[in-house]
This record gives C-alpha cells, sequence and structure tokens, in this order.
C-alpha cells in the first residue's frame, strides 16, 4: 500500500513540474472521488477525468506562481491494504518574500492499486493555515488555488 502511494505522490509532484497530467490517470480509479474541506477553495470533484482537471487548474493557478513548491507527507500511517493517511505538509517559496508554508490532513482511499477517494481537510484555526491566509492577502494577488 504504501508504494502504491509513494508512486502517487512522485506521480503527481511530476505532473506538477512538467504539466502532464495524462500519467495520472493510471492511478486513478475511474469513478474516484476528492474532498477538499475547511478552506475557501473547498469542493469535491467526482470522476478521474474532473479530478486531473481540478488538479490541474489548481497548480496552475497556484503551485506554479511560486519559485518553489515543496510538500512532504509527516505522520504516514498505513490502515491495512485499503488507505495511508498523513499530514502533507507544503512549502512554497518566491524570491524576496518569506517562505509560505502551511499544512493539511490527507486521506487516500485505494481499490486494488488504485485510488478511489482522497481527502483533504484543513484547518482554518491553526496558526500556520492563519499565517498562510495573511500570507496570501499581502502577496497572493493573481493566485487561484480552487480546484472548480
Amino acid at each position: 500500500m504504501i508504494a502504491n502511494w509513494k508512486d502517487w505522490i512522485a506521480a503527481f509532484d511530476m505532473a506538477c513540474g512538467t504539466d502532464d497530467w495524462a500519467p495520472l490517470a493510471a492511478y486513478l480509479t475511474e469513478d474516484v472521488v476528492y474532498l477538499v474541506a475547511g478552506a475557501p477553495f473547498a469542493c469535491e470533484l467526482r470522476g478521474r477525468d474532473a479530478v486531473i482537471a481540478g488538479l490541474q487548474k489548481s497548480v496552475r493557478g497556484f503551485d506554479h506562481k511560486f519559485d518553489q513548491r515543496v510538500w512532504e507527507g509527516v505522520g504516514i500511517k498505513v490502515w491495512g491494504a485499503e488507505a495511508v493517511t498523513a499530514r502533507a505538509k507544503g512549502t512554497y517559496r518566491i524570491a524576496g518574500k518569506s517562505a509560505l508554508s502551511f499544512a493539511a490532513n490527507g486521506s487516500w482511499y485505494f481499490r486494488g492499486a488504485q485510488i478511489c477517494l482522497m481527502t483533504d481537510i484543513y484547518d482554518l484555526s491553526e496558526v500556520d493555515s492563519m499565517d498562510a491566509l495573511n500570507w496570501l492577502g499581502l502577496h497572493g494577488g493573481g493566485m487561484d488555488p480552487s480546484y472548480v
């Protein structure tokens, strides 16, 4: 299970860098659901094409606005053959500005070797999230992390 999850993370990171999203299809069931909650860009995407399109939109509108993007999973847990959970921490940098850093609770549920459900849950009461919102208020003009 952890190998499947790590392969997904590597493929996603590659897509973020190359803007080639087609390889992600192999990691997702056709009926995959992606839920984002607790953030202004909360959404529910259903189906492989919608999830990939949403990820692409968010990365193009947000991640690509930075000089550097680093995500890491911390507190990774494997739950049998079906799920992986982790605290996903992102750090973004633009020359001349302080780093932007925030985290979400992520879950990836598998059906066989493919992801059938992903969730990202943000907690805006956490200090790092509040700091991120302040950073975005100061420097985030033209950035759009939304998936839809």
